[in-house]
């Protein structure tokens, strides 16, 4: 079956529990996964990376091998994903934990996908303000997911959450469509959704829900040029303020888009550091780059939807 998934149409037998957009397209990348015993040795492969984070056995949870055309990115204890050309296989090794496959996958794995094929994934929404995508990145606990759901209930629909994936087009900046999901607290979906009933935890150790688009609004699964792009700053809930839009210098600019980048660590130490740079320095001088203050509380919220529309004209 094949699907629609940050630009690239996915040929695969998969059988995803996150919703996804089935596509008519010739595939451009296969996926496959497999439960195994053991994992392959790596014996012959140069190690990239390792990430400082570790597992509860005191291993890097991250690791990134290279064997001549083929990049292994390994989660130990879990699953391993050979990403080549064309083509990722992931090796399952822990089938009792299999929902982390889709996290991997949806996360890590497909990020650098896209980094490979020429694409930057920025941690952040995105959404369809007619026909044009609003970007918005922040950091934890800016109210990415809150207003991205609010936006979505209020008609505008969802491009990204998560991961949006810029990409450079001549003159111009795009946004590739993800999946029709959004992850929320359990506040938030009973707040937006009404109820929490049905929606199962993203990963079993976090809070976050995943929540299906349809029960919030609608969802784009086509590329949408970029209109803008919002460095969100949430206020006290307390503070009577206006939104604010300043906008950044594109010095500024660039250091948000850098910091907001996916899987920046892993990046760096690999050859798609200096051609990340360059995407991003395009980037800056192609789109407008806002700093969005905005006071925290659900009523406030309409307040923002329209500043950002008036602001996209």
């Amino acid at each position: 079956m094949p699907y629609n998934l940050f630009g690239f149409t996915v040929e695969t037998d998969y059988a995803f529990r996150t919703p996804m957009v089935q596509s008519d397209e010739t595939p451009d990348l296969a996926f496959s996964c497999k439960p195994v015993e053991t994992a392959r040795n790596l014996n012959g492969a140069d190690r990239i990376y390792c990430s400082d984070s570790k597992n509860k056995y005191g291993e890097s949870a991250v690791q990134l091998f290279r064997h001549s055309d083929t990049e292994i990115m390994r989660f130990p204890r879990i699953a391993d994903f050979f990403i080549s050309p064309g083509s990722i296989e992931c090796d399952l090794l822990a089938p009792r934990i299999a929902y982390m496959v889709e996290i991997c996958l949806l996360g890590h794995v497909l990020a650098y996908t896209l980094e490979r094929a020429g694409v930057s994934p920025i941690h952040g929404a995105s959404l369809d303000f007619d026909g044009r995508a609003a970007i918005l990145i922040g950091d934890s606990g800016a109210g990415k997911s809150t207003l991205a759901a609010s936006m979505l209930c209020a008609g505008v629909p969802l491009v990204a959450d998560d991961i949006a994936a810029l990409e450079i087009r001549d003159t111009a900046a795009f946004c590739r469509p993800g999946y029709p999901q959004i992850k929320l607290t359990p506040e938030q979906a009973h707040y937006f959704a009404g109820s929490t009933d049905g929606y199962e935890k993203v990963h079993q150790d976090f809070q976050k829900l995943g929540v299906p688009v349809a029960d919030l609004g609608t969802f784009t699964g086509n590329p949408l040029p970029v209109g803008g792009i919002y460095i969100l700053e949430r206020t006290d809930a307390e503070t009577d303020t206006p939104v604010q839009l300043v906008p950044l210098s594109q010095a500024e600019s660039l250091k948000e888009l850098l910091k907001n980048s996916f899987i920046t660590e892993i990046v760096d130490t690999t050859d798609m550091r200096v051609p990340r740079l360059q995407r991003l320095a395009r980037t800056v001088r192609i789109l407008r780059v806002t700093r969005l203050r905005y006071p925290g509380g659900y009523d406030r919220l309409p307040e923002v939807l329209r500043a950002v529309r008036a602001d996209l004209g």
